[in-house]
């Protein structure tokens, strides 16, 4: 299993109980491998259950781990992404609040945010996230990240910022079909298209510096 963020506890194999029985039903040792973290134990018990479609399971497992390590920032997201498929959208909201209230200044939480509200279509709090998400990544901020800022301020009505968005990946990476294929229905769409009040708040928010930017790749933790 790829590790993407340095355990900050693991010391002993033995698991927390309570930490352990957010997620253990069964008779079998709750015990982490020689070889492996805390962390890493519950996230290939949460790869078991969803494989095994015990999805109450794996929730519980993502609870466990981001006890141990609220840094884990794709344990918020997949945790509220299971929570959200079971119909308990307010859980999933609770998870993806409290990942942000744990991880108010890492970009990836406001990432893993900005996605989960789109999948439930509320389009104004997913352009906020990836907003921040945006902000804080400065020129770091990966080129997908950048296209569902643009994506999601379109679909919120802000068609300035959307607009702004693709001409800054368009400038940054010109080989990109893609990017200029977008711009180009935008700005086309936009003409016709009503002004809002949050337009120039979220274009003003950004700042003039912030669309000369560099992308990057995204992140996915890998189970072996």
């Amino acid at each position: 299993m790829k590790k993407l963020f340095a355990a900050a506890l693991l010391g002993a194999t033995l698991l927390p109980l309570s930490v352990a029985s957010l997620a253990h039903d069964g008779p079998e040792p709750l015990e982490a491998a020689p070889d492996e973290s805390n962390v890493d134990y519950f996230w290939r018990k949460s790869d078991d259950a969803f494989h095994a479609g015990d999805y109450e399971r794996a929730i519980g497992c993502h609870k466990a781990i981001v006890a141990l390590d609220s840094g884990e920032i794709e344990s918020f997201g997949v945790g509220a992404w299971l929570l959200w498929s079971l119909g308990k959208a307010d859980e999933a909201n609770a998870f993806i609040l409290r990942g942000l209230e744990a991880n108010p200044k890492n970009p990836e939480m406001w990432d893993t945010a900005g996605q989960h509200y789109d999948l439930q279509k509320r389009h104004d709090e997913a352009k906020k996230s990836y907003l921040s998400a945006v902000q804080l990544a400065g020129k770091d901020a990966p080129q997908l990240l950048r296209r569902r800022l643009a994506h999601a301020s379109e679909k919120s009505g802000d068609w300035e910022l959307s607009v702004n968005t693709w001409r800054a990946l368009v400038a940054d990476f010109p080989n990109e079909a893609v990017n200029k294929n977008n711009l180009a229905r935008v700005e086309d769409a936009a003409k016709n298209a009503p002004k809002t009040q949050n337009t120039s708040a979220s274009a003003a928010a950004l700042g003039a510096g912030v669309f000369a930017l560099i992308g990057l790749g995204v992140w996915r933790r890998k189970v072996n």
